[in-house]
Parts: structure tokens; sequence; C-alpha cells
């Protein structure tokens, strides 16, 4: 039904602002994305009630995965922090390949200096001992370590395993000298090395090293060097880039292979690690839009991976990561190996590289690039990384569509939805999404209208309105300004009901009614004085402002009928599905309303009125009322024409801004989210009423032209199954058509065509439309009608 506002805590339904009675409802999307494991258990009820079985969806997880970053790599393992879940500074650990993990305390990630490259080489990490200049060379795996004194005048900038590399600077503090220092029987030795006569060493010279050499830059791009730690010789290389600058290059290392690329450059250089200053082979670099490649080495294949590029938008949407790429370097079609990654890329000294990536956020791990027996290369996963639960922010369910309005799930906030089926074993649907959705809990509540579209409230900063949104299976989206006037960004109320096509909008006692698929695009079709308004099919259920009374306008004839429930009060809140009408006189958007204010049902076929113990959410035959003071969620059955106790589904804390369960109304099931952001549905125990037919659309005319179609739909009761729709001539069926299920819906579409493709004759051509209920309860429906078929232009 739809937002109604109570402040009185025992009363059923309670409101806040943002949503509608209603507003988390269901909604119809339609990227598929994922099957979703689900569980079968039974609710929390009396112990004399029998439990209806429930299906639990777990929590999605968050779209962006934990960020494991990596450090350096040895022989036995990785150095890496893991981000944490609490927002606590992570530790730096040590994670070796047999599984163990340990804690190194007092790294830094860098030696003095505090610049640098800082790879493992070995399994030695340099942690510096205060400001002293003195490194301490730590084993992590043994706890084995030996201190280096940093000589006075010199700044470290690299560190491969037991070996520490430093720069010295001249008299206007230009670097003059790279310096390769080491411990001997307890005493650092120095060991200098002069650049190339015309070049001089970068302020950080070391791009990448392995404990046996280092590659390292002058402060021009022209040449790169690779240094003997062992000896100290420095070979030049001529690094042929694009561009004179050596701050935007990088490079990696190989047990065979040395290799480097400037950003903005289409290949990469390889050179032999035994003939550094030999022939260069020209590798190309596969790019991934706008990112930075990120280079690595695996046997005889550049890796890549990918630095994100600056956003150019205001709120970009979230991103994985850039792709995992190999590409030989003999020359051939590059290979993903993992379809999203981390752009760490570390070499392993003894062969491969580490980095951090998966699918998605859910297989996301650290992982082992090496080459395999063959020499193509292959994964090994070292350490899975957990991924962190969604946040679910909104729940709907409509004709069967359950939707859930996920902040972080997606690259931006999102509807997603599964088809639930509650009948026999509860199974659920791949998760699909169809739009995206506003950010925060107040608006963007879904509201399904029972037909797989789904209706919602955004608001526009630019122009100071609130905007309906309705969003359909077939991708259609349209949009409403229900009042042209300025509204709070804070406020997200609004929205109060949908059914098929229409929806209704408002507060206090200004009520607009929207048709989306109006004559020329979505528009206001009526405006309303009153608080009570509610939708069924194209009836639009209100009041006059007499007490005890009620009328149904039909929105496409115009139509009024009129009922009295019997109550002596002014009815300000309505909700109707079928033969049921709810009804409640308290005062839906005023604080504090009198709780003994009249309430109730009406039934449509007897003309009586059911008493209720509680207000609630009206479904088919029963009302669920969330009571917020003893949390929990309870569900009255009134449908034999006197209400049973109630019966308790859940314990449900009640949450600010938004609401965490729901009544499907075209459907009868019931849904919510538990505190864990797990989605729970469960059948109502009530048997539903008949499958009918609420709205029909079948034009009786059809011009055949190449873009147009015969498009019938019809929105029902409940969900409908084994539909399908003949086309007759004298009695003679011509064509069976599919017939697509979409909520409580159904549609088709026909070319004037057989099946074989011909074209039928022009002419009129009767049909017949056949469904049963999905719930098994009641008979199927059969509707018959004709329609003529002209040809066009």
């Amino acid at each position: 039904m739809r937002l109604i506002f109570e402040r009185t805590p025992d009363i059923t339904r309670p409101r806040t602002p943002g949503h509608t009675s209603r507003t988390a409802r269901r909604l119809a999307l339609l990227v598929a994305v994922a099957t979703v494991p689900v569980l079968a258990v039974s609710p929390a009820a009396h112990a004399e009630d029998p439990a209806p079985t429930e299906l639990v969806l777990p929590t999605p997880s968050q779209y962006v995965p934990v960020q494991d970053t990596l450090y350096a790599a040895g022989d036995t393992g990785y150095l890496h922090r893991r981000e944490t879940t609490d927002g606590s500074t992570p530790t730096y650990q040590w994670h070796g390949y047999d599984g163990t993990e340990r804690t190194v305390d007092d790294f830094t990630g860098k030696v003095p200096g505090q610049q640098g490259y800082y790879g493992a080489g070995t399994d030695v990490l340099p942690v510096p001992v205060g400001v002293s200049g003195v490194v301490e060379l730590r084993d992590p795996a043994t706890g084995e370590s030996t201190q280096l004194t940093v000589p006075d005048g010199q700044s470290t900038v690299g560190s491969f395993g037991r070996t520490v590399l430093t720069v010295s600077f001249n008299e206007v503090w230009q670097v003059d000298k790279l310096h390769i220092l080491r411990v001997q029987d307890g005493v650092t030795v120095d060991t200098p090395v002069d650049p190339p006569e015309g070049e001089r060493f970068d302020r950080y010279p070391v791009v990448a090293g392995d404990g046996a050499l280092a590659v390292v830059r002058f402060i021009h791009g022209r040449t790169l060097g690779i240094l003997d730690l062992t000896s100290g010789t420095l070979t030049p290389v001529a690094s042929r880039v694009s561009v004179d600058e050596s701050w935007n290059i990088q490079a990696a290392v190989s047990p065979t292979h040395i290799a480097w690329y400037q950003q903005g450059m289409s290949t990469a250089r390889v050179v032999r690690r035994d003939d550094p200053a030999g022939a260069q082979t020209s590798v190309a670099v596969p790019p991934s839009g706008a990112d930075i490649p990120v280079v690595g080495l695996a046997g005889d294949w550049l890796l890549t991976t990918y630095r994100p590029a600056a956003p150019t938008e205001q709120n970009p949407p979230l991103r994985r990561g850039g792709p995992l790429k190999a590409t030989p370097l003999a020359g051939g079609t590059p290979v993903t190996l993992l379809a999203a990654a981390q752009p760490d890329l570390f070499q392993v000294p003894g062969g491969g590289a580490i980095t951090v990536g998966g699918a998605d956020s859910g297989d996301w791990a650290v992982r082992r690039v090496e080459a395999g027996a063959d020499g193509a290369p292959t994964l090994r996963t070292l350490s899975g990384v957990p991924s962190r639960p969604a946040a679910v922010r909104g729940i709907a369910l409509s004709g069967g569509q359950l939707v859930t309005k996920e902040e972080d799930s997606a690259p931006r906030p999102a509807y997603l939805t599964r088809k639930v089926t509650l009948t026999g074993t509860p199974a659920a649907g791949p998760r699909t999404e169809l739009t995206t959705a506003p950010l925060g809990d107040a608006y963007g509540q879904p509201l399904g209208a029972g037909d797989g579209s789904v209706v919602h409230v955004r608001h526009d900063d630019t122009t100071q309105r609130d905007i309906l949104v309705r969003a359909t299976p077939s991708g259609t989206r349209t949009e409403v300004v229900p009042f042209d006037r300025n509204t709070p960004s804070t406020t997200g109320r609004g929205l109060r009901d949908a059914a098929g096509r229409y929806a209704v909008y408002g507060s206090g006692d200004e009520r607009a009614v929207v048709d989306f698929e109006a004559p020329g695009g979505g528009a206001v079709v009526q405006r309303l004085t009153t608080p009570a308004a509610a939708l069924w099919g194209s009836k639009l259920w209100t009041t006059d402002g007499t007490w005890g009374q009620i009328e149904a306008r039909d929105l496409t004839t115009g139509t009024v009928t009129s009922y009295s429930v019997g109550a002596s009060c002014v009815i300000r809140d309505l909700q109707t599905v079928g033969r049921w009408v709810y009804w409640d006189c308290l005062g839906q958007d005023v604080i504090g309303g009198d709780p003994s204010t009249p309430f109730g049902v009406y039934d449509l076929q007897t003309g009586a009125t059911i008493t209720l113990p509680k207000r609630g959410e009206l479904g088919d035959g029963f009302v669920v009322n969330h009571d917020t003071s003893a949390a929990t969620l309870q569900l009255t059955d009134f449908h034999t024409g006197t209400a049973t106790g109630p019966r308790t589904l859940t314990d449900l804390p009640a949450v600010p801004n938004w609401k965490n369960y729901d009544v499907d109304k075209f459907g009868g099931g019931v849904a919510w989210l538990d505190t864990t952001g797990r989605a729970h549905v469960v059948p109502s125990g009530v048997p539903a009423q008949p499958l009918t037919v609420t709205t029909a659309d079948a034009p009786t005319a059809y011009i055949r032209t190449a873009d147009a179609t015969w498009n019938p739909a019809w929105r029902l009761s409940k969900p409908a199954t084994a539909a399908h729709l003949v086309i007759k001539r004298k009695a003679k069926v011509l064509r069976t058509l599919d017939v697509t299920p979409a909520g409580a819906a159904l549609t088709t579409r026909w070319d004037g065509t057989l099946a074989d493709g011909t074209r039928v004759a022009a002419g009129t051509y009767p049909w017949e439309l056949t469904a049963a209920p999905e719930d098994g309860t009641g008979t199927g429906i059969t509707l018959t009608g004709s329609v003529t078929v002209t040809d066009g232009a």
C-alpha cells in the first residue's frame, strides 16, 4: 500500500521519512549477473503454529574487493597488508608460501630516506631502527636479523635482501654517486658506483631488482643502467623510450629477462638478463582504456596489470581494477589471466610474479603467475581475500519478484532482483539488475507495481524537485514530476502506492496520481485533496471525506462506485488487494495519532467489515504488523472473515529512514532483511484468492509494418505459469505465441506471420490466452478476443 507516517510505537507499519507503506516494494530487473545460493529453513513462529518453509538469501558481497596491498616478494613468501573491515590500521604481514602468516613489527614500507624501491629480492626485509640511520635487515620467517649503518650524508633509495642502496650528493645537492651497502664481519661495507660519463643518477634511481642486479635510471630517460649488485658493475642500456623523461619508466626483472616500459608507449622493451646490452625485443602492451599499464614477467611472457586513471566525472562508478594479461615475448595475442586485478605486481626472485585479483570480489585472492610445464602462464592461489558484505538498504516483494536496494554491490547504487518461488521447495532465480538507484536511505526505496516494473523517487538537486521514476523489465525508464515546486532534498517521502502503469504520490492531504503510460508520455492524471488513496488494477480507491465512506474510481472510464464500511470517522488510509480493502481513520501524517481510532478490513464480496487486533500492511487475506517496541514481525490471518491471533514471523528491529520488510500483495509472500543484510522470504500460509485479470491491454487493431508488432499485455492478481496464446482462423490454430511472465503480468508479441515467417492475409483473427496460477490455488484463466490485421506503408 502506501507510506504512512505513524509515531505511536505499537502501531503497525511504522513509516519513516522516505518510505512508502508499500514503498519498499518490488522491481523487475534485466541484466543477469549471478545465480544466488539459497537456504530453506523454518522461520521463528509460535510453537502451536505451522511454520511455512522460508527462503534465505545470503548477503551480497561488495562490488569492490578488499584491498590486499603487496610490498615485496621473496623465495619463501611475500609481504602484504590487508585492508581491515573495521577501519583500523592494517599491520604488515609476511605470508609464507606454506600458508604461515607473521606480523612484521616496525616495518614502515621504507627505510631511512623514506622513498625508493624496496622489493625483497630475497626473504630479507629492511626495518629502520628509529631515525638512527641504522637499518635492521630482518628475515621474517626465521627472525634472524643483521644491522646495517647508513653512512652520514647518504640517503637510502632501495633494498634487495641484505643489500641496501643509497645515494650521495655533491655540493649543490645533485646525486653524484650510487652506493651498494652490505655488512661483512659486522661492518658496513660501501661500494660506490659512478654514473656513465655524461649522465647523472635520478634522485630515486632504483626501478627494479632482485638481490643480484638492479635496474637504475638517470635524470634523462634515454638510458637505463643494469647494476650488478655483487661487483658494482654498471652497464648502460639504450632505453629507446619515446620521451626523454625518466620519472615514468618502470621495469621488471626475472631470472631470464629484463623488461622496461615508459607510460604512454604502446610497447615494452625486453632484453635477456645474461646479455643486457644485446638485442632488444619490442613487445606490444595491451591497452585497457585510459588506465596505466604496470609490467611484469613470467617465463617468456610479459605481464600487465593496470593502475586506474584519474576519474573524469564527479561520482565515478566503483571499479575492481583492470585485467591481468599476458603477452608472449615472441609476439602474439595477449591472454587474459584475470578479469580484474590490483596494479600490484611483484616479481618472485625464483621466477614468476605475484598479484591480487579475480573474477569478482567473491573470487579475490593473492595469486602467483608462473610458467607451466608447457611454457604457458598459469595461476596459483596463495591466499584468498574474503569479501565484505554489501550495504542493503531497502527491500520489496511484488508478484514474486524480490527486490533489494543495494549501495555497493554493483558499480553504482542499484536495484537488484530475482524471481522467488514459494510453492513447493522455495527457490530463487539469478540476480538481475535493471537500473541505478539514488544514493542514501531516504530516497529510492523500491515500490513494485506487480507487473515487473519498479517505481521510486529521486531528488533532482538542480531543479529542487522530487521525481517519480518507473523502470520496466524491457529497460524503459519514465520520469514524471508530480508537483512542480521545491522539495527538500532530505525528505524522500511521498511515494504511496503503485499498480501497473499507475502510481500515487503526495503528503499531507494532497495526492497526485501518475500514469506512466499516458499518451504522449508519463503524466499526472488526477490530483486529490485526501490522504486516502490506493491502487488495484485500473481502480483508484479513495474517499470523499464522508465518515466511513470509500469509493473506487476507474481511471480508464471515470466510473465511481461507492461503499460504506460503517465507521464513524473520516478514513485517512486505504490499502487494497482484490476483494479486501484495508481502511484506517488514523491521521497518517500527524505526529502522535490516536491509536484507538477505528480501523479494519472491508470485504467487497460480503460487504462485512473485519475487526483486526493490530494495524498492519495488507496482504491477500492477512496483515503484517511490525511491532517496533517488541522488535518482531507478526502476521494476522483474516481470510475466513474472522481475524486470528497474530503469529510471529521473526524478530526484526526497526531501522531509521528505510523499510526492512515488505508484503507481496500480488503473490502472498512476506520478505524482510535481517541485521546482517540477508533477505528472507516466507509464504504467508494464507490461501490466496483465485487468479484474475486486473487490467488488460490487447489492441483490437494491428497495422503491420516492418517495425511494428502487436503487443498485448495482461496484469494479473498474482503470478501465472504455463501461459500461451494461440492465433486462430475459422477455429484453426495458425500460430502459437510464447507468453512472457513478468511479476504478476503476461506479455507477448506478434508480427502478423506464421511460424515459418509467411505473412498472414489482412483480416480479423481470433485469439485465446490460457494461463494457470503459479501457486496452484484456484482455477486458471482463459481469455479470448480478436485482432484485425491491416498492412501499413
